[in-house]
Order: C-alpha cells, then sequence, then structure tokens
C-alpha cells in the first residue's frame, strides 16, 4: 500500500481498492514486483505534493513493515493567463489581449517564468505580456515555462482570431406572399467565432424588441393582418453584433376595419355639399365598394363607388347609411352610420279637433303640426284681426275648454327651432251658436184660403247671454173643402 499523511493516512493505492481515498481514485496503479514497489499517479495537481510511505502487511505477525524513508512529491502548476476572458479564447481583430504566467506550488517563490508562443520564447514579462490589435499573426499555442528551462511546462493555451456575427440573414418560410391565417417562420442565420449566442428580433423599426423572441426562429401561429412588416434580426456574440436586413412579411388579408367617413363634420344644413367616404384596411387593396341605405327596414343601393355624394343635400337623404368593401380574399361592410340634415321647420299646418267648425260650449284643441331637425322648440300662435297670441312652449297645442262664437275666426302657427323658422297655413274656426224655443203664438188671423201662424223664437248666446227676439211667421194656403 501506498499512503501520504497530511493530518491524517490518505491511502493512494491499497490491495483492498475499498480503502482507497477518493481523492486518488482511478488515478493510481501499483507499478511494483518482488524486489520493487512504484507507484504511478496520473492527472498531478497540487493537492498530491507530499510525503508518501510504502507499507506491506502479511498474516504472520512479524510480516508487516513501513518504508523508513519517504518520497517527496513536489508539484509545481504554471498557467498562462489571458485578459480579458472569452468564449473558446477567441478575440477580435484589433483587440488589446494580456498574456501571463502563473505559478503556483513548488516554483511559485522566487521562479521566473518565460512564455512561449508556438514553441518560440516571447520573454520573461514582469506580470503581462500585452498584444495591441490582436491579428491572425498572434494566434497560436501558448505555454509558460521555468527559467532555467526544465522538464516542466503549463498546459498550452490556443488564442484565436475570432469575429463578430457576419453574413446575417432572414429566411421566410413559405415564401413569397402569405394569406391571412397561415403559419409563418423566420429563421436568423449568420456566422459568428465564437458561434452566435443570443438572437433578437424587431418589427418595423420598433424600439424594442419582439416579446419571448431570443431563438434563432421566430414562429407566427396563425398570422394576422398587424403582422404585416418588416422585420429584422440581430445576432450577437461575445465580439459583438451584427443586424440583417429588413424582410418583408406580405400577408393578404380581407378588407377589414371599414368604415364611413363624412365631410363636412359638425352640423351638416339642408343644401350642404355633402360627401360619404368608405376606408377600410385592405391587402391587396380594395377593388370594389358598394353603398346601402336603409329605409323601412328595408335596405336599398345606393352606389358602387369609394364616395357617395350629395351636391346639394335635402332632408330626404338623411337617415341610415352603410358600405361594403370587397378584394379577392373578402369583404368587410362598416357599421350603419346616421347622416343627419339639420333643417328649419316644414309642412307646417294646424289641425283642429274634432272639427274646425264646432258649436258653441264644446272643448276645442288646435295642434301645430312641423317637421323639422333638430325639432321645433317653440310654437307661436296667430289669430288675424285680433290683437290676441298665445305663446306655447311646452308643446304644438292649445286648447280652448268651451269655445264661444266670439272665438271664431283665422288662425295660423308658426315652427321655429334653431335653424329657422315656418308659418302654417291660415285655418279658419266657425263657432255656431244654439236655438231656444221660448214660446208659440196661436193663431191670429184666417182669411178665406189663407191662415197665419205667428211665432216668436229666443235666441240665447253663450258668450253673452243676451236675448233676441226674432218673429216668424208662417202662412200657408187653405184647401178649399170639395163637397
Amino acid at each position: 500500500m501506498w499512503f501520504r499523511v497530511s493530518g491524517r493516512r490518505e491511502f493512494a493505492h491499497h490491495s483492498d481498492s475499498s480503502l482507497v481515498s477518493m481523492s486518488y481514485r482511478g488515478r493510481t496503479k501499483y507499478t511494483g514486483s518482488h524486489k520493487s514497489c512504484g507507484i504511478q499517479i496520473t492527472n498531478v495537481n497540487l493537492g498530491d505534493a507530499g510525503q508518501y510511505h510504502f507499507r506491506f502487511e502479511t498474516d504472520h505477525p512479524q510480516g508487516r513493515w513501513t518504508s523508513p524513508d519517504t518520497v517527496s512529491l513536489f508539484v509545481t502548476e504554471l498557467q498562462v493567463q489571458v485578459h480579458p476572458a472569452r468564449t473558446a479564447n477567441m478575440f477580435g481583430s484589433g483587440e488589446t489581449v494580456y498574456l501571463g504566467c502563473m505559478a503556483r506550488g513548488c516554483a511559485a517563490e522566487g521562479r521566473s517564468l518565460a512564455l512561449y508562443r508556438n514553441g518560440i520564447n516571447l520573454g520573461s514579462p514582469e506580470k503581462w505580456l500585452t498584444i495591441y490589435n490582436f491579428d491572425s499573426q498572434h494566434a497560436g499555442t501558448y505555454t509558460c515555462r521555468p527559467i532555467p528551462p526544465q522538464n516542466v511546462q503549463s498546459p498550452p493555451l490556443a488564442l484565436t482570431l475570432g469575429h463578430a456575427p457576419r453574413s446575417t440573414v432572414i429566411e421566410v418560410s413559405p415564401m413569397g406572399v402569405v394569406v391571412e391565417g397561415v403559419s409563418v417562420t423566420m429563421t436568423c442565420n449568420s456566422s459568428g467565432a465564437p458561434v452566435v449566442e443570443s438572437y433578437a428580433w424587431f418589427k418595423d423599426r420598433e424600439s424594442g424588441s419582439i416579446p419571448d423572441s431570443f431563438r434563432p426562429q421566430l414562429h407566427l401561429k396563425r398570422v394576422s393582418h398587424t403582422d404585416r412588416g418588416e422585420y429584422f434580426c440581430v445576432a450577437r456574440n461575445p465580439l459583438g453584433t451584427e443586424r440583417s436586413k429588413p424582410v418583408l412579411l406580405n400577408v393578404t388579408y380581407s378588407p377589414k376595419s371599414t368604415k364611413v367617413l363624412v365631410s363636412p363634420t359638425g352640423d351638416i344644413k339642408e343644401g350642404y355639399s355633402v360627401n360619404l367616404t368608405c376606408t377600410s384596411k385592405a391587402h391587396p387593396p380594395v377593388d370594389r365598394y358598394a353603398w346601402f341605405k336603409i329605409m323601412g327596414g328595408q335596405t336599398w343601393a345606393k352606389g358602387s363607388t369609394q364616395n357617395l355624394s350629395f351636391s346639394s343635400v335635402r332632408s330626404q337623404n338623411g337617415g341610415q347609411y352603410y358600405c361594403t368593401a370587397w378584394n379577392q380574399h373578402g369583404q368587410g361592410s362598416s357599421s350603419v352610420f346616421t347622416l343627419a340634415i339639420l333643417y328649419a321647420p316644414k309642412n307646417t299646418s294646424v289641425f283642429a279637433q274634432p272639427s274646425s267648425v264646432i258649436d258653441a260650449g264644446r272643448p276645442l284643441t288646435l295642434t301645430c303640426s312641423s317637421q323639422a331637425n333638430p325639432a321645433v322648440d317653440n310654437y307661436t300662435w296667430f289669430r288675424i284681426n285680433a290683437a290676441d297670441a298665445w305663446v306655447t312652449r311646452s308643446g304644438p297645442s292649445y286648447t280652448f275648454a268651451e269655445v264661444s262664437p266670439g272665438e271664431s275666426g283665422q288662425y295660423y302657427c308658426e315652427a321655429r327651432n334653431r335653424i329657422g323658422v315656418h308659418s302654417s297655413p291660415v285655418l279658419t274656426v266657425r263657432v255656431r251658436g244654439r236655438l231656444k224655443v221660448i214660446a208659440l203664438a196661436s193663431a191670429v188671423g184666417v182669411s178665406a184660403g189663407l191662415i197665419t201662424l205667428t211665432v216668436a223664437v229666443m235666441i240665447r248666446s253663450p258668450s253673452s247671454y243676451s236675448n233676441t227676439k226674432i218673429i216668424y211667421q208662417i202662412a200657408s194656403k187653405k184647401k178649399k173643402s170639395v163637397s
């Protein structure tokens, strides 16, 4: 068995392999014979340094022996250091690189070290060897060796000339025009040394990258019209970045966001020139339009161009309109747009209820009717040849609780809104009085063949309650009798 004492006994080799220390397992091999004893240690490290003893044991009580002498193992660790650290020790052209030798173990104190490149001695820098403008001539294998030279050197450190990503391009699948709803994959291809470590995707020169897009492939499932645009990728490695040229993702789709625009905006009055425009987002562009008007629950076609124009709009042109746009992929319709035409009152008229000819004492209502937009907000009533005038602000009606003959006459109304005013034609109201028979006189005379009756009739007027006596004479011929 071979063991090393470093505070405790560590077996580097033992005939019972289970007793071998973990730090030595798989690295030692017994090379002795009946006349010699040896051990081979591979992958020696600083922890292996120390005093080693050999011992054998037998079944005989006197058959145990430990070598009185020890074997000293001195371990020197040489290492080439490089700054700044780079993946795979690749440096870009023009960089500044610092190289140095580090020693640990038995050669650490007071030992000079020399730096070699491809076996050529570069000298013994006090601390760092500086390489300015690193290029291909500085690439190679670097080692450190002690001075004077001994049969020991550091593990080799290879420096290579790398470069930032280059030839960065985007490949789109499927290629060409893409119909809305299909899936698209874009791949960012780039050559870098060291290899590209990360990617980022951007759309339409936006300041931020597309979320969750830090891989060489960008997957777009069921593309929509909002995905249409220019895309570019940025490839990055420790030596820099490169941006690809943008590629256009050409998504075709049916008309969307179709709507009606009106000109001019704001209030539209009768007589104005009005233009309705149908706008829609589509790719390829819209190639056909149609206008419709909803009237009485039915839809009527009104035009087949993008614009529906009225050179002098009238009230009857108002109403509910919508448009439909088509391209080769489908159609899209706007929501219903209400074209409101403002106009002064028109078709103003007066109606009497129950009739314009009415008996005295009965109720009478006069109603003013008018068409207007906005609605009539003020009505005024007039009576011709009279100083009376009534203003009805809360409604278009005026009511007489008990009409009298004195209220007979010609009436008209005036309707007003903020656009203008309009008067109705004149309506003639005739109130009839009521007759009462006060007395009936007897016949006052009979002559041959003629009878004369005198009747007294009293007329009572509801308005003045004055009595007027009218005498009617009724005469009839007496028929001769035939005997």
